[in-house]
């Protein structure tokens, strides 16, 4: 039985005594792309003026009938995701994209049936090397829904196509109490409970047991006390650049977006560095060459494998995520009565989102509602 063809996709080549180098694959054909390991990016990039040279699309009429999803999505990578935050993305989300909804396929296929298909197959693990969430799956259809979109805006449509969503998941109400929050930095820095009350089972004696991870517990501090994001917080360095945020120790100011990078939806002013994290902000600026959170004089790209050990020596869930320390930063704000305005400056969170997922710890919450049965 023949292999099943995956396409025309990038792919990391190994090569002995050479540094690696990212390639396309089409079929039996293997280009170079020319962008190394460390270039992930640039090899979409070539991926995406690859596929456009390739194949040249065919609108005819703008028929949803006659236009093929393949060409929409063509379109809508080489037009409009260059000018977008992130256009690695739409990269990514086309090619399981194409695989299901790609040549023959035309937009009329796109259906509340053909994307509730989506999602079961990707979620099962049919389309794509891996299964995912729902909420992946999700994703890359937003992003079909965008193309689909902006193909009607710019005329290559005569009729808007609709895509059906999976339902949006709850928000997550996970946040650190004060306890937890120290003992997840204590994690990082390799420091575990060696001994335990026989009656409360509550640790009773600490030690450090493993090699610590000075950076993950720098990433661990920012979180908490500057409801920055994971990624804005791995940019950090100490000088203003281009591609992050950066510590501005003579100023106090801590701007969580680079010079000239485009402001998106999750939004990154710049705040007053806060009192609790500028004593340690002065100290790594001595111990330190590029950022907070560097190893081996290297910001890393992701937090992952030091946060879960961190995570597992705390004795916390997996619910537990880097995302959590946003929300923890926030949740102790609102237990101390900050004003919601305030609260979504400093954490660049619409206050629409603060009412609907935090409100509830504030103090003031619905506090008169309590009191019209006094006899009035």
């Amino acid at each position: 039985m023949p292999r099943k063809s995956l396409g025309v996709r990038k792919y990391l080549r190994k090569r002995t005594g050479r540094p690696s180098t990212w390639v396309i694959l089409d079929g039996t054909t293997e280009i170079s792309t020319g962008c190394g390991e460390d270039d992930s990016a640039g090899a979409d990039r070539f991926l995406e003026s690859y596929l456009a040279e390739k194949h040249k699309p065919q609108w005819r009429s703008g028929d949803p009938d006659q236009v093929a999803i393949a060409d929409v999505l063509l379109f809508y990578a080489t037009q409009r995701a260059p000018n977008m935050a992130h256009p690695e993305l739409v990269g990514f989300h086309m090619i399981p994209l194409l695989e299901f909804f790609g040549v023959p396929k035309k937009c009329s296929f796109v259906d509340g049936t053909s994307c509730r298909q989506y999602v079961a197959d990707r979620v099962a693990g049919k389309i794509g090397r891996r299964a995912v969430k729902e909420a992946t799956a999700g994703r890359e259809l937003e992003t079909l829904g965008s193309a689909l979109n902006f193909a009607f805006k710019e005329k290559k449509l005569v009729i808007p196509v609709p895509v059906t969503l999976p339902p949006k998941a709850q928000p997550r109400e996970r946040w650190l109490t004060r306890s937890e929050a120290a003992a997840l930095i204590a994690g990082a820095l390799g420091i575990t409970a060696t001994a335990y009350d026989i009656q409360t089972r509550e640790p009773v004696k600490w030690g450090r047991m493993y090699r610590p991870s000075y950076h993950v517990a720098r990433f661990i501090l920012i979180g908490l006390y500057s409801a920055t994001r994971h990624e804005a917080i791995l940019k950090l360095g100490w000088v203003a650049n281009t591609t992050g945020g950066w510590f501005d120790l003579a100023r106090n100011i801590l701007y969580r977006r680079g010079q000239g990078e485009r402001e998106t939806n999750k939004r990154r002013p710049p705040v007053p560095i806060p009192a609790n994290l500028l004593p340690h902000a002065r100290r790594w600026r001595r111990i330190t060459v590029v950022g907070p959170v560097e190893y081996h004089g290297r910001l890393i790209a992701k937090e992952r494998k030091g946060f879960a050990r961190a995570r597992e020596l705390a004795g916390l869930g997996e619910d537990v995520t880097p995302h959590v320390l946003k929300h923890t930063c926030i949740t102790w704000m609102m237990h101390r009565g900050v004003p919601l305005w305030e609260i979504s400056g400093f954490s660049g969170t619409s206050e629409n989102i603060l009412r609907k997922v935090y409100e509830h710890h504030h103090p003031a919450f619905l506090k008169n509602a309590t009191k019209r049965f006094h006899g009035q």
